[in-house]
């Protein structure tokens, strides 16, 4: 099923300006004297920032590759650091003086932060985008974030606000760093950056862990299930009243969508039967399964749910009235082509010429 014309949406990112990452002073120069020198006293080797995200990441329950980008994209305040220190200190370890020189120590500055972030992680644990929402809270801040995002939940505004634009490009430069391209491939997720929508298809299946087991699976079965007894719905109400059928507008498209619905719930059963009903760890057949059943139904639910849903058509009712307007008579006796529209586009705006009840995006025979 190929996908329909009616709507470009280009969201340009706001250019990035470079933001500071930690500062390191080196290690003081050993002291000489003149008459004889000295043997410099042996130096402790220096920790690697890496080593010390990956501890204090597992120390305060957040995940690595977090941690690694946030210190990446910028550093935590004076004033937020003083906040924090109290309750974070006693697991971080190490005395700090409570300056801004004392915070370019990296064991300060990254245990801080992974503190910081952990609080994040765990405030947007129910919502699909908590990688990003915990980033969005350590620079901007957790006020910033509940002012685009009433409590906590839904989603983010479309398109970004300014400053979470600009965040989330340096969040997105931050993930071609090799420590956390390796940091993610060891976790075996991929954060979704955007704001609007869950993760589906590959990316959502790649959220499956190795250790799933019988019983996950088949629960997940069941969710993948009812998501399509959803979609099914989404086709049988889209158009309540056959004003889209009636004009002919998508004649044929309702079909080909129901039969890939179809299609993907057989599947489902067909896959559901081979999953064992025990707590046993699938095999590596049976994972693969899995993430292709999940891949193909998230991919055919978002699909089904964007050109027939509602927030879909209500999306596109002002770009497809506007273009209604502009397309001539001709269009109404097939002379579409001649004007640059395709079929649909012209049914489309057609229906907006008409004052249709519906407006809808057709699937493109």
């Amino acid at each position: 099923m190929s996908a329909a014309k009616g709507k470009a949406v280009a969201v340009a990112l706001v250019g990035v300006g470079a933001i500071a990452a930690f500062g390191f002073t080196g290690a003081a120069h050993a002291a000489t004297e003149p008459e004889e020198k000295k043997k410099p006293a042996p130096s402790k080797a220096k920790v690697s920032r890496v080593t010390l995200a990956v501890k204090f990441a597992k120390v305060f329950g957040v995940p690595v590759s977090l941690v690694l980008a946030a210190i990446s994209v910028g550093r935590m305040s004076l004033k937020t650091a003083k906040d924090i220190w109290p309750k974070a200190q006693a697991k971080i370890g190490k005395s700090w003086d409570g300056t801004a020189e004392g915070l370019k120590d990296d064991t300060i500055s990254i245990g801080l932060s992974a503190y910081y972030l952990g609080l994040w992680w765990r405030r947007y644990k129910k919502n699909p985008r908590q990688w990003i929402l915990a980033g969005y809270a350590y620079i901007l801040g957790p006020g910033r974030v509940r002012k685009v995002l009433p409590n906590d939940a839904g989603t983010l505004p479309k398109p970004l606000p300014a400053d979470f634009t600009r965040v989330k490009a340096a969040f997105a430069k931050a993930l071609t760093k090799p420590e956390v391209k390796k940091a993610l491939a060891q976790e075996g997720k991929t954060p979704s950056l955007a704001g609007a929508e869950p993760l589906y298809g590959k990316a959502l299946a790649k959220t499956i862990p190795a250790e799933t087991t019988g019983y996950g699976a088949r629960k997940m079965f069941g969710e993948m299930t009812q998501a399509l007894a959803n979609a099914y719905a989404t086709l049988k109400n889209y158009d309540p009243n056959n004003i889209a059928q009636f004009s002919g507008i998508d004649a044929g498209s309702v079909k080909t969508a129901r039969e890939y619905l179809d299609s993907t719930n057989a599947m489902l059963a067909k896959y559901y039967a081979q999953m064992p009903e025990s707590s046993a760890k699938l095999t590596a057949d049976q994972l693969n399964k899995l993430k292709t059943a999940v891949s193909t139904s998230s991919v055919a639910v978002k699909t089904v749910n964007d050109l027939f849903g509602t927030s879909w058509s209500m999306e596109l009712t002002k770009e497809i009235a506007k273009a209604a307007v502009e397309v001539p008579k001709q269009v109404l006796h097939g002379a579409a082509e001649a004007i640059g529209l395709d079929k649909t586009s012209a049914a489309i705006a057609v229906a907006g010429i008409i004052g249709a009840g519906v407006l809808v995006l057709a699937i493109k025979k």
